[in-house]
């Protein structure tokens, strides 16, 4: 039964439902950290450690509170009091002044009757101030007007003063009560303050030192503390307290332990359990899982765009999408059940080695990116993890990569360990964790770095035979002159050997011109005629002298020829070689036509005077047209090789036009519709292949008979 196209769609649609809903469900129970059913007032059966670093909201609330009580009233300078203050000291100083302007007098006492002198004039008596009504006046006054209370011994102080004394007075006053407002001063300080003034005031008075302690009473009677309460500020200095201690909270960081087996739960340390998602509640985490969709979604995306984009050829099948997928969710499940129980060991260098091997080094590392970000909810987001991931999938896959013999996978093992270990040290002694933590992670990567690239080496094989791929590991195998079979072609087949070894480097040359896989196209080349070691000597380039085929009919000669492909492929399985490499083999001559025998038959009927012509199908190849353009390019230069060597061409413009003929030839017969080839690909190999014979042609600088050779100096 043909499934449709629509049929097929809705299959892939549910089929990647369907890894979606995997995907998920593998990363939430990743993710979810063990939970534990208890409650305030249980007595724990279990040591319980913190799985990601917290706020301890409990604590972080109490310091809080205490800091905003540790915080006292704000209060400011007033200008307003210190303003009153001042315009109280000259009130009392012009009170002084306006009294001692008019003061009382005392009445003079009567005198005896003196019998005047005559012409004697008497002298005037001087009035003389009653001091003590005036120092009485000056209370009463100060009382009534200030309503302050100044006591008769100041007040008599000032009233029996000089004018020069009082100036001097009123002027200390007045310097000392500015300079004390100018200053913040409450109840207790305004004492201190004007106790130093008076002080320093004392020392540097030289006449009239009682006068200080006079100016002490007077600023203690007119000054007033100049501060008053700020509510507005005492709001925000203990909000900014409160704020800078929740800014600053309480951590309890990743790894600590918050509850000891038998220790009793309290409400604290429940709520504490219930912030760390650590309390089994039976309900599934809507938030967590949507967060989860999130993530998958968005690095799912990036990771199909890059391949429908960037990899769109060399991913294209079914087989190849399903490689693509088992090498990324079969690191993702063993994450899930190990990452648990140790961080750092999720084995994403499985699918760089494996990516790396098949579809090349740019997409190992863009997708074991990916995979990385999906694996890392499951290690509580470690930062060690994320930068250990990414330098050792770079390693994997870049070594992947390069690597030229077998014998070199160890090589692959050692420096992925290698640089996990280094990278382990390096972030860890950066975070200052303890020495027996670093010992134990070292350890960790470097055993999933080796465990993935041996997983990802011995599972190559399955992969090869489940999905018809072939690795560049197996290639680089492969193209080694040690191989059996090339060991066989090379003594029993040496001329075809030979021309294998210029195939191989045509098709290398214009595979890696067009884009296509240049080492597959080389390997191929290598193996395509090793049809031939079931009878070498039947192929011109293998015979020295007598050629069998002069002695044969042309129709058992063509059998011969055109059963090499068929032999090959026979051949090819018994050596277990890859399937894209057999596919090569059977392609390589596609359905083309045996022109030589061909004519030769037609020669022979014409001679023995036969009526009917050569049947051309039965001198043509049975073999499937190229359906890559590896194999495509092989049949090329397969044909260029083989019309070189016998046509004797020797100049580029020859070998050009010679080219050029062939590939017309192979258009006509349709030997290349199902390769993929543009002609735009076709004009590149062509162009390939000159610029290969170009160097072949080169002809070195012959030296003098006369004149040795010298070594040029340096």
């Amino acid at each position: 039964m043909k499934i449709t196209d629509r049929v097929r769609t809705l299959l892939m649609a549910l089929v990647a439902a369907l890894l979606l809903v995997l995907v998920l469900f593998v990363i939430y129970s990743g993710s979810i950290p063990e939970k534990y059913l208890l409650k305030p007032g249980d007595v724990s059966s279990f040591d319980i450690i913190a799985p990601r670093s917290i706020r301890d909201l409990t604590e972080t609330e109490r310091r809080a509170a205490r800091a905003v009580a540790e915080v006292g009233d704000v209060v400011l300078r007033s200008e307003q009091i210190a303003a009153e203050v001042t315009s109280q000291v000259d009130l009392f100083i012009g009170l002084i002044e306006r009294q001692r302007q008019n003061p009382p007098l005392l009445t003079p006492a009567p005198t005896p009757a003196v019998t005047p002198v005559p012409d004697v004039t008497p002298l005037p008596v001087a009035p003389q101030i009653d001091l003590a009504a005036l120092a009485d006046r000056l209370t009463l006054a100060v009382n009534q007007q200030m309503n302050l209370i100044m006591s008769h011994n100041d007040a008599l102080h000032f009233a029996q003063a000089s004018d020069d004394r009082l100036a001097s007075m009123t002027g200390h006053l007045r310097s000392i009560a500015g300079l004390i407002m100018a200053e913040r001063v409450d109840q207790a300080s305004l004492r201190n303050t004007i106790s130093d003034k008076i002080n320093a005031l004392s020392v540097s008075l030289s006449f009239n030192k009682e006068d200080a302690a006079v100016i002490e009473r007077a600023l203690t009677l007119l000054l007033k503390p100049n501060i008053v309460y700020d509510q507005v500020a005492t709001e925000n200095a203990r909000q900014a307290a409160y704020e800078r201690i929740h800014n600053n909270p309480v951590m309890i960081e990743k790894g600590t332990r918050i509850v000891f087996i038998d220790e009793v739960i309290t409400d604290e340390t429940y709520t504490l359990l219930q912030d760390l998602d650590l309390i089994d509640s039976g309900r599934f985490d809507v938030t967590h899982m949507a967060g989860i969709l999130l993530l998958v979604v968005l690095v799912s995306g990036l990771m199909a765009f890059y391949v429908l984009h960037y990899e769109k050829e060399a991913i294209s099948s079914i087989r190849d999408v399903t490689a693509l997928l088992l090498a990324l969710i079969i690191p993702l499940l063993i994450s899930a059940s190990i990452t648990r129980h140790a961080t750092l060991s999720p084995p994403v260098y499985f699918a760089a080695v494996l990516i790396a091997s098949y579809f090349g080094f740019r997409a190992a590392v863009i997708l074991s990116l990916g995979l990385t970000a999906l694996i890392l909810p499951m290690t509580n987001f470690n930062p060690v993890f994320l930068a250990v991931a990414m330098l050792g999938s770079l390693v994997a896959a870049l070594f992947a990569r390069g690597i030229i013999r077998k014998d070199n996978y160890a090589f692959i093992i050692l420096t992925t360990s290698g640089v996990n270990i280094l990278a382990t040290l390096a972030f860890s002694i950066i975070q200052k964790e303890i020495w027996a933590d670093i010992v134990l992670n070292s350890g960790y990567t470097a055993i999933s770095g080796a465990l993935s690239v041996i997983a990802a080496i011995g599972i190559m094989p399955l992969f090869e035979m489940l999905f018809n791929s072939v690795s560049p590991l197996r290639l680089i195998e492969l193209s080694q002159p040690g191989h059996p079979l090339l060991k066989r072609l090379f003594v029993e087949a040496p001329g075809t050997s030979q021309h294998s070894m210029m195939v191989a480097n045509l098709a290398d040359s214009a595979a890696a011109a067009i884009g296509a896989n240049a080492l597959l196209a080389r390997v191929g080349a290598y193996y395509h005629d090793i049809g031939k070691l079931e009878n070498p000597l039947m192929f011109t380039e293998n015979q020295e002298g007598e050629n069998p085929h002069d002695q044969l009919e042309p129709e058992k000669s063509v059998g011969i020829i055109t059963s090499h492909p068929d032999a090959g492929v026979r051949i090819g399985r018994r050596y277990r070689l890859p399937v894209a490499i057999l596919r090569i083999i059977h392609e390589h001559h596609g359905t083309t036509a045996q022109v030589y025998f061909l004519h030769k038959a037609r020669k022979l009927a014409e001679n023995n005077g036969e009526s009917h012509e050569p049947d051309p199908k039965q001198y043509t190849y049975r073999c499937p047209v190229p359906s890559s353009r590896e194999s495509a390019i092989v049949m090329l230069a397969d044909s260029m090789e083989a019309a070189m060597k016998s046509t004797g061409v020797n100049t580029v413009e020859d070998a050009e036009k010679l080219l050029r003929k062939i590939v017309k030839s192979k258009n006509e017969q349709d030997q290349l519709v199902s390769s993929g080839l543009s002609f735009k690909d076709v004009e590149t190999i062509i162009r390939a292949f000159i610029q290969v014979y170009t160097g072949h042609f080169h002809e070195r600088i012959k030296y003098p008979d006369d004149q040795p050779v010298r070594q040029p100096s340096l």
